[in-house]
């Protein structure tokens, strides 16, 4: 208990600096909460487990191993800013329902810590059952994704003695990777079930390269992967100058247009509201998924048939509440469709490489001229800079902004817990819509967004040192309550039926309040091809 209450600490001061980062201003009372659930979750790391045969304890093990961790002290902070920034959202989601005339009380939004914390690593806790198509599907991604070069877990030592991680998670990346290496294995033969003889074939490629001289070979055949850095480093350099500098979210106001209002379907605070969902794998489904939760009408574009997806392992969490739909741009017809979409859209958000989507006519200039009052948000990993149009995952921002080094050292690094810098830059990129959207209601225009997953995780860093320099008369408008408890957190996992891969079992929430008993109301999620 003493752990998770220095947590709900930091979460008081991440927040008020979430606060003067993003300049919201708000009087909506915060609590967070803090309770005893390590039996609780330690016993829900060995239920629901959808795998079968080889990988049935792998996935335990690596449920074990992160919720062990949530109840750890952390070097770099994660578990506090993960509740701030959920705290924030739904603060600012209540602002938007009292200022759509919806009945707000004035009882405070109640935020677990514990269950905060398993926000970041909700990909290892999700299961479900029913459909045996998408439970042979999501295995295979999972034995496709946890390979050789998979830098989250293998690191590498080059040729001059820096380490280097590569960041694979499409078969065409690792295709692209793989060839940079000069590796004469065939791709789609390197797997988990591989491993330990791919792991010396990658450690010997790599070793063979300085490390820069891969990192840019690497990005210039449209490949990704890092050098390991430390923090002064990334902060050293052109790129990692601009990202420091740069807000959490960068708010562009693209043109004059009238205020907006948006007709009440429901009684959450964005019913009514219709988002274009153009994002895949976390950062960005998990934006769009907590603008489900809070009554959004969103729709996904997929690709291909909906219950094979290529990374049905990362993807299954951020699919709930949403619509789905399969298009091919490369059809004139489905494209079409596509573009009538954005037409009808008032938030549009996309988290493909930048320039991903421009042959497309779907360029965010071309998404503005579709829509000329819309909110446009996109996240990329290296955000608005000269390197815009490199790939970037969660783990390489760990790795290349010099937090792995500061969770472990630069002999011995450790990326952080479950995958923070997805789920966090996602749930600050929720912020920024909302703060756009009220903005949108009260004074008009249309808005661009611009996230980044290396500016988020830069915050991880702030935050820390936030917490390293913490004076005891620092003043909170937020507060702590010990044992305040509610009946949904006492559940881990909660059953949502009937779903387009079967019933699937969610995690508890973090936030709750007095005006959705039903967090779970929303999270149903459908194919309407």
């Amino acid at each position: 208990m003493e752990t998770m209450k220095e947590k709900a600490l930091q979460a008081q001061l991440c927040y008020e600096d979430l606060k003067k980062k993003l300049d919201i201003r708000t009087e909506d009372p915060v609590v967070f909460c803090v309770n005893d659930r390590k039996r609780q979750l330690l016993k829900a790391c060995v239920e629901h487990n959808p795998f079968p045969s080889v990988l049935k304890p792998v996935l335990v093990s690596l449920r074990l191993k992160a919720v062990k961790k949530l109840f750890e002290k952390e070097k770099v902070l994660q578990t506090g800013p993960a509740a701030a920034i959920l705290s924030l959202d739904q603060v600012l989601a209540k602002d938007i329902a009292r200022q759509r005339g919806m009945d707000v009380s004035s009882d405070p939004i109640l935020c677990d810590i514990t269950m905060a914390g398993l926000q970041v690593i909700r990909l290892y806790m999700m299961a479900y059952e029913g459909n045996e198509e998408f439970i042979t599907s999501r295995y295979q991604s999972a034995i496709r994704v946890d390979n050789a070069l998979n830098g989250s877990f293998y690191k590498y030592p080059t040729k001059d003695g820096r380490y280097f991680s590569a960041h694979v998670y499409y078969e065409s990346q690792k295709a692209k990777m793989m060839e940079v290496l000069r590796m004469k294995k065939e791709p789609d033969k390197l797997v988990f079930t591989t491993l330990p003889a791919d792991k010396i074939i990658t450690r010997n490629a790599i070793r063979k390269w300085k490390g820069k001289d891969l990192e840019e070979a690497s990005f210039a055949n449209g490949a990704c992967g890092c050098v390991l850095r430390e923090r002064s480093e990334w902060e050293a350099m052109e790129v990692g100058k601009t990202v420091c500098a740069m807000p959490l979210v960068r708010m562009t106001k693209v043109k004059d247009t009238p205020k907006k209002s948006f007709e009440k379907t429901g009684k959450r605070p964005l019913s009514g509201i219709k988002v274009l969902d153009l994002t895949h794998i976390i950062a960005g489904p998990a934006c769009t998924r907590l603008l489900a939760e809070y009554g959004a009408d969103v729709t996904m574009i997929r690709r291909g048939k909906y219950v094979n997806q290529e990374q049905a392992m990362l993807e299954l969490d951020g699919w709930a509440g949403k619509k789905s739909v399969s298009l091919d741009f490369n059809i004139s017809e489905q494209l079409e469709k596509a573009k009538d979409m954005v037409k009808e859209a008032d938030i549009i958000v996309c988290s493909y490489q930048n320039g991903a989507l421009d042959r497309f006519g779907l360029s965010e200039e071309d998404i503005h001229q579709l829509n000329p009052n819309c909110i446009y948000a996109s996240m990329v990993c290296f955000s608005d800079t000269v390197w815009k149009q490199r790939p970037g995952w969660a783990p390489c921002a760990e790795d290349i902004t010099g937090l792995s080094v500061r969770n472990g050292s630069i002999k011995h690094p450790a990326n952080l817990n479950g995958v923070p810098l997805d789920y966090i830059p996602g749930f600050i990129l929720t912020a920024g819509i909302l703060k756009a959207l009220k903005q949108q209601m009260t004074e008009g225009g249309s808005y661009t967004l611009t996230g980044s997953l290396t500016r988020g995780g830069y915050w991880l860093h702030e935050c820390t040192d936030l917490y390293e320099a913490f004076a005891n008369d620092s003043s909170f408008t937020t507060s702590i309550e010990e044992n305040k408890d509610d009946a949904i957190w006492q559940q881990t996992f909660h059953k949502v039926e009937g779903t387009s891969v079967g019933d699937v079992y969610f995690p508890a929430p973090a936030t709750l309040t007095s005006e959705d008993p039903d967090p779970f109301g929303t999270m149903k999620f459908e194919n309407v091809e």
